[in-house]
Formats: structure tokens, C-alpha cells, sequence
């Protein structure tokens, strides 16, 4: 029997051929690169970054935010992003090479994880023919003299990917020969006359440069500072940061929203001021965010924590001072974890601009630790512009997990769970204010996937081992093996041969995490009859997996379960009841789930026991009793449903919970 041998998100797909099944093409039609794996990378002064993500969208965050005391910028310049700690400005290699804060260039060097950038969205074009011209920038100082430090950040307007771009300042003056056309400048100035360090931004969000352009940008503008704002009850600061948005907003990639961002540990005493004034903006769109974030004070009955924002399409003359109860929206949330094993959990804080949210590069705006478990009251600023976001990492588990974004509504009352239960893989669910990925898709040669496979119960929760996990997966066409893969469904196609077909797809995933018996494994088959290239294309904001232009959603089914365990994930020794909810591939052809069947194991999958289901329409329950004897073993669950188009998922979840 031959083999075609097809590259998947750097792996390898194995397809046989037989006289049943028709050879697909000996060609790939997804990415040949991206980087699943984070990148950990270190910047001069030893501190350390992990860069995330693949298919052209890559994020870098601080590794141990608890071990930075100093104020660190996020900033995005050609593509790239930059980390740079306020000790940088002083640093002799920085001032001659700044490009080893390029944390981008670092993990491309470190772990190769160099991947395409995501294409400019449709009527993005790129001018051509520029017509250039000369700029000369004045940045002085907070005294209004000319400046012997700092950076400025220059932006294009009319074309984000040609000319974003930082400099520093040694002599005040900056002389440029740029395309002519709309332009955004920040300049940040680090003043440390009087003994204490206030940094001071000058910003002027939109002029037009001609041939002997001069624009002014003077620190001393910079009056206006941000304070602490005061919460209704008293709580400790955890995080804070100003971050400013630029761009036209149209589409993927830094170039189109974040431009620069500062971030200050709790114990830093650095001061910040800005230009007040400063937009709103006639081209694109312009924000101006800022956020605090704090956790209850040590030992309190019932833990709860605030994460205050403002955002405005200009420079305030006055930033937020107190928190009005009015404004909030409360948010009651459970982190549930593995056993303690005194490693804490870190929660990734964001908030972005709803408009922004659509670029996909989004730098996190706070870091939070706290122990595994803990249920607490979350207060949110209430914004309609604002959209929230979280990422967990369960230490013990080693997995991420992270959440889509949310706009919440003053007065909203909410419960959100993050962790609960078996990991399996998770559909990504848009919204109409994001982008986000089709989880399984086709166009009209390949199937198209994006599912990860260590997600929690709640849908749209995605999660990912950060190590010790094996992925395989396999492909029945019409009950003829079809493909085989060993590198999971993130950002995976497989090209198939025209026509209807039934399909039966597989993801095994095996986890070898030392510390905890939870979740060893996930076994998952999806079968589903698919005609690729036809039917009704996802929406605009929902991008077609491995780099595709246009595509369909296929029929997959998603289970999600949950049960009265506490947020440790045990479950005692008695009757409990478990509920399961079934959801069909978001924009997939209409389709009505008709059932499902449920299976306990009490002692880590060596007996089964089948449940009585009650429900319908994708809700269901089923009752189990934990015997006294599986005391120190672990429930697992067995699940298959089913829809009226012929769709099916069956799951085995082993490890569910713990028996303690």
C-alpha cells in the first residue's frame, strides 16, 4: 500500500492509499509553519518572556510577573512586539540596539517558531508608487528642552504595515524621510529630575506629514496624571497599566490596534502623566485604555476582587479616581483546580477596546496569583467599549485555559466557572464584536480544523498543555481509513476528494502530568457527512483554519458536562447528579440533537456503568451515586449524542474527578 506524507502545523499527516479510497493530493494545503508550543525567551537584565500562539498570531507575555519591580512597555514595531523594563532606557546595549528587546526576533531565534502574519483583511490594500517626504520630530523634555532620551513611536495611518516604527532620542531631534500622508506620534519621556521617576507620554494621534513636516512633542504637556482610583470596599492593588490603541481597525495584526502599552507592578513608585486633549481622531480609530486590578485584603470570609477600567477616544483631563458601584457589573467565579499542591494559579488579566479586539494581538493588562480553587466576587467596570478576557494556567495541570471576551453590562450578575471538570477539546464560539477562528471547517478541497484539545466546560474555553502531551489523530471517509496524524487539530487540514462523504474523526490525546490523576487522557470521535465547498460561508469575523480564504462549517458535536464537585474537582462519596449540554459546530447547517447516552466509572475506568438520561434538545441530566469504596480513585464518564442530521460524538472522559 503507498502513502502520501502531507506536513501538518509542522508535524507529518500519513494518508494511505487504496483502490476504496481515492488518493487526496500529494500537496498540503494548510500552514507549513506555526508554533503550538509556547517559547520561553530571556531579555538582557535576565528577564523572561513566553511567546504564545501559531498560525501568525503570536503574543508574548511576562513568564513570573511576581519577580518584575519595575515598570516594562509593551510596544509593537514592524510586526514584531518589544518588552522593554524601564531599567532599559539606562542600559548602554539598549541605546545601541534596541532589538534585543525584540521578543518576536527572540523566539524565532530561540525555538524557531517563526510563522506567517495573517493576511491583510479584504480591501486592506497596500499603497504602491509612495510619494516620500521629510519629517522632522522635536521631542523635548519635561522642562521643554530638547530631549536626551526616550522613545518615539511613529505610526502611518494610511498604510499600518509600512511605517510602525520606534526611535530613540538622543539630541532632541529626529529627522525622517517617510511616505508622504496621515500620521500618529507618542513620545515617552522617563523624568527623573526632582528624584522621583515620572514617566511622561506626549501624544498627537493624527497630522499630516508633507515635504518639511515639523512636529513638536513636548514632555512637559504631560500634566495630567493617572492616578489609583479608590474601590467601594478596601482591596490591595495585584496590576495596572495605560495602554494606547491606534490603527484603522480593519483588520488582523498589531499594525491595527495596540501601539504601545505600560505596565507597573504593584511595589513600583514610578509615576505616569499624559497630554490631555489629545483626539479624538478624523482617520481610524484612536483609544486610550487604562486598568487596575485588585484582589480582597489577606484572610477575608469571601475573597473578591475588582478590575477597574476607563477608555476614551482621546486624552483624558482627568483619569478615574473612584469606582462607582453603579457602574460595576459583578461576575461570582470559580477557578476551579487539582489537588493544591502549593503551586498557585496565575490568572491573565485583559481588557481592549471592542474595536481592537478584532486585530488579535492583544497584550495582557494584569497578573494575578492566587491558590488553586478559590471561588471569589469579581467586579468589573461595566464599559460598553471594553471587552474582558482571562487566561488561567493550572500549574498542577499544566494547562492554560483561556476564555473568550466579554462586554459586561452595568448592573449584570453572572456566574462563570474556569476549570471545571475533564479537559477535552473546545470548540473557539464568536462573537459579533471579535474574531476568532471556525473550530472545524472545510473549503472546497481540505477539512479545516482549529479545535485545542485541553479545554474546559464552558463553551468557547480554550485550553492547552504547555507539556507532557500526545496527540493522535485519524480520518475514516465513507469506513475506509483514510488519514492518520501525530500533531492534534490546532490549525490542521487534510485535503479530501469532492463530493458528500461521511466521516468519522478522531482525537486521542494521552497527558502525563506528575502530581495529579486528573484528566490522564481524552478519547473524542466526531462523525458527521460533509459536501466541502458547499454551503453558506462562516461570517467576515470568523477566520477559516491553516491560512484558508473561505469556508463552511462543519456538522461537529461539542459536549460539555458539569457536577456538584467542589473546586478542587473531588466529588464525595454519595448521590450526585450530572448535567450535559450538547452544542452543534457554531454556523453549521441546522440540525436538532435527539439524544445522548451516559457511562460511570468509580474506579479509574476498569468498570462501566450506564446512567439513565432524562432531556432533550441538547440538555440533559443524569443521576449517579459515588460508593463509599471509591474512596482514593478516581469517576470518570463515558457520553456519546447524537443530532437529526446523522451527526455523533462520543467521548470518554477518564479522570474525571476525585473520590477523596
Amino acid at each position: 500500500m503507498g502513502a502520501f506524507a502531507l506536513a501538518v502545523a509542522g508535524g507529518l499527516l500519513i494518508v494511505p492509499s487504496s483502490a476504496a479510497a481515492p488518493a487526496p493530493p500529494a500537496a498540503f494545503t494548510g500552514p507549513a509553519t506555526g508554533a503550538a508550543e509556547p517559547c520561553q525567551v530571556t531579555l538582557p537584565g535576565g528577564l523572561k518572556a513566553t511567546v504564545t500562539g501559531n498560525a501568525g498570531q503570536r503574543t508574548a507575555r511576562l513568564t513570573d510577573p511576581a519577580q518584575v519591580t519595575e515598570a516594562v512597555t509593551t510596544y509593537w514595531s514592524g510586526g514584531h512586539q518589544y518588552l522593554m523594563p524601564a531599567s532599559a532606557a539606562t542600559a548602554p546595549r539598549a541605546a545601541a540596539d534596541p532589538s534585543a528587546y525584540d521578543v518576536t526576533a527572540l523566539a524565532d531565534r530561540t525555538c524557531g517558531t517563526g510563522a506567517e502574519r495573517a493576511a491583510p483583511a479584504a480591501g486592506n490594500s497596500v499603497r504602491h508608487g509612495y510619494r516620500m517626504a521629510r519629517l522632522t520630530i522635536d521631542a523635548r523634555d519635561g522642562a521643554s528642552r530638547p530631549a536626551t532620551k526616550g522613545k518615539v513611536l511613529l505610526a502611518d495611518l494610511d498604510d499600518n504595515t509600512y511605517v510602525r516604527r520606534s526611535y530613540d532620542i538622543s539630541t532632541g531631534v529626529l529627522r525622517l524621510v517617510v511616505p508622504a500622508g496621515r500620521y500618529a506620534a507618542l513620545f515617552t519621556y522617563p523624568d527623573s529630575e526632582g528624584g522621583e521617576l515620572t514617566y511622561r507620554i506626549a501624544l498627537d494621534p493624527e497630522f499630516t506629514v508633507r515635504d518639511g513636516s515639523r512636529v513638536t512633542l513636548d514632555a512637559a504637556a504631560a500634566t495630567v496624571p493617572v492616578e489609583v482610583p479608590s474601590t467601594p470596599r478596601p482591596a490591595t492593588l495585584v496590576g495596572r497599566s495605560f495602554s494606547v490603541y491606534r490603527g484603522d481597525g480593519s483588520g488582523l495584526g498589531a499594525e491595527h490596534g495596540l501601539w504601545f502599552q505600560m505596565q507597573w507592578p504593584p511595589s513600583a513608585t514610578a509615576r505616569l502623566q499624559v497630554n490631555p486633549g489629545a483626539g479624538p481622531v478624523a482617520h481610524g480609530r484612536f483609544s486610550v485604555v487604562t486598568t487596575f486590578d485588585y484582589a480582597s485584603p489577606d484572610g477575608a470570609a469571601q475573597p473578591y476582587a475588582y478590575h477597574l477600567a476607563q477608555s476614551a477616544d482621546r486624552t483624558p483631563a482627568r483619569f478615574l479616581e473612584k469606582a462607582d458601584p453603579a457602574t460595576l457589573a459583578t461576575v461570582r467565579r470559580s477557578y476551579a483546580g487539582a489537588e493544591d499542591t502549593g503551586t498557585p494559579m496565575l490568572a491573565v488579566h485583559g481588557a481592549a477596546p471592542v474595536w481592537a479586539a478584532r486585530t488579535r494581538e492583544l497584550a495582557a493588562t494584569g497578573y494575578e496569583f492566587f491558590a488553586p480553587g478559590t471561588v471569589r466576587t469579581e467586579y468589573y467596570s461595566a464599559l460598553p467599549d471594553v471587552s474582558w478576557s482571562h487566561t488561567i494556567e493550572d500549574a498542577a495541570r499544566r494547562v492554560d485555559i483561556e476564555s473568550g471576551r466579554t462586554v459586561y453590562r452595568r448592573g449584570g450578575r453572572t456566574t462563570e466557572t474556569v476549570g471545571a471538570g475533564a479537559l477535552h477539546p473546545n470548540s473557539p464560539l464568536a462573537a459579533p464584536d471579535t474574531v476568532t477562528y471556525c473550530g472545524a471547517c472545510a473549503d472546497g478541497t481540505s477539512l479545516l480544523f482549529a479545535l485545542r484539545p485541553d479545554g474546559d466546560n464552558t463553551p468557547g474555553d480554550e485550553g492547552l498543555l504547555t507539556s507532557g502531551e500526545t496527540n493522535t489523530v485519524t480520518l475514516t471517509r465513507d469506513g475506509e481509513p483514510y488519514a492518520t496524524g501525530d500533531t492534534g487539530l490546532d490549525q490542521a487540514s487534510v485535503p479530501v476528494p469532492a463530493g458528500r462523504a461521511r466521516y468519522a474523526l478522531r482525537l486521542a490525546t494521552r497527558r502525563s502530568t506528575p502530581g495529579t490523576r486528573l484528566s490522564p487522557g481524552t478519547d473524542t470521535t466526531w462523525t458527521f457527512t460533509a459536501d466541502p465547498g458547499r454551503g453558506r460561508n462562516v461570517p467576515a469575523n470568523v477566520l477559516c483554519p491553516a491560512s484558508a480564504a473561505k469556508c463552511t462549517a462543519l456538522p461537529l458535536l461539542y459536549a460539555y458536562t458539569n457536577t456538584d464537585a467542589d473546586p478542587l474537582n473531588r466529588v464525595a462519596p454519595g448521590r450526585h447528579t450530572l448535567t450535559l449540554r450538547v452544542a452543534r459546530q457554531q454556523y453549521s447547517a441546522a440540525g436538532t440533537v435527539t439524544g445522548a447516552d451516559v457511562s460511570v466509572s468509580y474506579d479509574d475506568g476498569a468498570h462501566w456503568k450506564p446512567l439513565r438520561v432524562r432531556g432533550a434538545a441538547g440538555d440533559f441530566t443524569a443521576d449517579y451515586t459515588v460508593p463509599s469504596d471509591a474512596s482514593g480513585h478516581t469517576v470518570s464518564f463515558r457520553l456519546s449524542a447524537r443530532d437529526s442530521t446523522g451527526s455523533r460524538v462520543d467521548q470518554e472522559l477518564p479522570g474525571a474527578y476525585l473520590v477523596p
